[in-house]
């Protein structure tokens, strides 16, 4: 009986025309990048130290990335949240998840708004979604139910509060609370400002990141 012949591993998707996350050479404030991932500045950043963490390959969303590519991706988020932690404040990470993105290529953000306590996964369970605790997780949600958004917000560890991530199912209700959680969280930190001031006013808040990044790496992380 012949042997079974290996599974294949599915090919990464190519780049899309068009897609400003497909043109890494077009990404205004690259930092760091691994064979699979980049992480880069935000171009209308919600505070200094704004960061997302893309895929080089066209994957919609998180939820569609291979589990091959798991332990590159979680090793260049565990870098970003240690620098976050370390030079800014303790980052919370969120990802759109196909569900009112501005680019349609998977990036999660990654935003230094310090210790934040959000019961999360009641949030999650409440309105229909769950806890995440793996990409997996993900995977399964995004192959099952399709769409989604994520929020995983570091806790308080002083105060004894454990950090927490959840799924979120695509619902504008929830999207909304999240959206108005953040937005608290930007305006104790820095102020809101719409996505065109933020644009405006990136240069300054992109320089420091780019230069404070440097200095960190240069320090051995």
């Amino acid at each position: 009986m012949p042997d079974s012949p290996e599974p294949r591993e599915t090919p990464a998707p190519g780049p899309v025309a068009g897609c400003q996350f497909c043109a890494l050479g077009e990404i205004e404030t690259p930092l760091t990048e691994t064979p699979s991932f980049y992480a880069a500045g935000d171009h209308a950043p919600l505070l200094g130290g704004h960061i997302l963490i893309i895929p080089k390959a066209h994957y919609a969303c998180y939820g569609a990335l291979p589990p091959t590519l798991d332990n590159e991706f979680l090793a260049l988020k565990e870098t970003i949240r240690r620098f976050l932690s370390e030079v800014y404040r303790a980052p919370t990470f969120f990802e759109h998840g196909v569900f009112r993105q501005t680019v349609y290529h998977a990036h999660l953000h990654a935003m230094p708004f310090g210790t934040a306590s959000m019961e999360l996964e009641a949030m999650a369970t409440g309105s229909g979604g769950r806890p995440l605790r793996s990409l997996d997780d993900l995977r399964a949600w995004y192959t099952t139910r399709g769409n989604y958004f994520t929020l995983e917000t570091p806790g308080d560890p002083a105060n004894g509060v454990a950090s927490q991530a959840a799924i979120f199912p695509p619902e504008m209700g929830v999207y909304g609370r999240a959206l108005t959680t953040i937005r608290q969280l930007t305006n104790a930190r820095e102020g809101w400002a719409p996505p065109p001031l933020r644009y405006a006013a990136r240069g300054p808040k992109l320089r420091a990141l780019a230069q404070a990044w440097q200095v960190w790496r240069a320090q051995g992380e």
